[in-house]
């Protein structure tokens, strides 16, 4: 924080004029001045309208001229967020949706789908889908939240009624779609829903496997437009919202050029950024919680910045690695387990299963999702981590201080003699 507080004027002028002469903050500005159509009529963050938008792109009947390509691509994110409850649950189907070995009929999309007593589904999915012989009804219940979390259990409220009312040859997948960010689901253990039937995916995941994907597609340009005009609103900040749950200035999610974009903007502007959010602090002609927000991101951002930590891991009393990265402890640990002979079935099924952390620490290769990859948690360009019982493992990377300090304190409980030294 010292050094933001004691920048000079000349240093501040400087980096005034760098910023203004950036062409990323040019492209930026010509981004973020325009407003898509859904912002102009003041829908952006409607649920429903969002509802629609994807009912319209999944529906092969429509005008898009994408044909099953977007349900294919749905069902394919389905897959690939499922927790080992749903993979064991729907093994067969799944495969043949991995590998495309399927054909669905008679696609039926409603939104706002009414059921007596118990709620309005957000988007209800009905087709015929064909696989490995057998003709199936495959229904797909999704509830979509905007910017509100889920009220009254309604999820399990979903799923104790359509699993009451299922007949033999259904197969009902459930979906709980919310704006978390990328790195926040792919930590996840168990969807944020009151049930844990629901597979949880997130708006980026919808841009990054369907909606961009489907850009490229040989389509008409008022399809383009369209898909276009929905990810500009899903890009947009809400600050201007008066309604308590857009108060964050909550982004659902950002195309891919458009995140390059930031990421540049934020590597050439970090002091320039970390001064303003000082100045606006400190100002007391701002409102308070404008005050309070740039106070808690400034602290965040200076703490992530300033986070330099390195561990030293010892084990009964001598110490086997020296000062690693805070990316590295988990690996580490496991392999001076490994080395020690510490790893049976027991601890093993400790180190696989345990939910202290937001997330697993050993997936093997085919579990890993496209988005883990993306963001290097689990290194699968690697040899492999763990082999134990003859199937590879690979360790889980990218930790946060919170998941490393909940990590430390659930393997020196389990593991007597196991110790860490934070150096920072």
């Amino acid at each position: 924080m010292n050094e933001i507080e004691n920048i000079s004027l000349e240093e501040l002028r400087n980096e005034i004029i760098q910023f203004n002469n950036d062409m990323n903050v040019q492209k930026l500005e010509n981004l973020y001045h325009s407003k898509s159509f859904s912002e102009i009529i003041g829908v952006s963050r409607k649920e429903l309208v969002h509802s629609n938008f994807i009912a319209w792109i999944l529906n092969e009947n429509e005008s898009h001229s994408l044909g099953k390509f977007p349900i294919q691509k749905f069902l394919e994110l389905l897959v690939i967020y499922s927790k080992e409850i749903q993979l064991k649950k729907h093994k067969e189907l799944f495969d043949t949706i991995i590998v495309s070995d399927y054909k669905l009929s008679d696609l039926q999309i409603e939104t706002e789908k009414s059921i007596t007593n118990i709620g309005r589904v957000d988007i209800f999915i009905e087709s015929s889908i064909s696989y490995l012989g057998k003709e199936k009804k495959l229904k797909i219940v999704v509830e979509n939240k905007v910017g509100t979390k889920e009220h009254s259990d309604q999820t399990t409220k979903y799923f104790n009624h359509f699993d009451s009312t299922k007949q033999q040859d259904d197969i009902i997948l459930y979906v709980f779609l919310t704006p978390i960010s990328g790195i926040e689901l792919i930590e996840l253990t168990e969807p944020e829903c009151s049930s844990k039937e629901f597979i949880q995916i997130n708006y980026q995941s919808m841009v990054d496997f369907l909606f961009e994907p489907a850009i490229k597609k040989n389509i008409p340009d008022r399809t383009k437009t369209i898909i276009t005009e929905y990810l500009q609103s899903l890009s947009q900040p809400t600050l201007d919202k008066d309604e308590e749950e857009f108060k964050q200035g909550i982004i659902m999610a950002l195309g891919t050029d458009e995140r390059n974009l930031l990421t540049k903007f934020w590597d050439k502007n970090q002091k320039l950024i970390l001064a303003a959010l000082y100045a606006i602090s400190s100002d007391p002609e701002q409102d308070k919680d404008v005050r309070d927000n740039a106070t808690t991101a400034l602290a965040n951002l200076s703490n992530s910045n300033k986070d330099r930590s390195l561990y030293s891991i010892s084990y009964n009393g001598n110490k086997e690695i020296e000062k690693i990265k805070k990316s590295d402890i988990g690996l580490s640990t496991v392999n001076i387990l490994d080395t020690h002979d510490l790893i049976n079935e027991e601890t093993f099924k400790f180190l696989r299963t345990d939910k202290t952390c937001s997330f697993q620490l050993l997936k093997k290769i085919e579990e890993v999702t496209e988005n883990e990859k993306k963001y290097g948690k689990y290194r699968v360009n690697l040899e492999p981590e763990l082999v134990f019982n003859n199937n590879e493992y690979f360790v889980a990377r990218n930790w946060g201080k919170q998941n490393t300090d909940k990590f430390i304190k659930k393997m020196t409980k389990k593991f007597d003699g196991l110790k860490y030294e934070n150096h920072n």
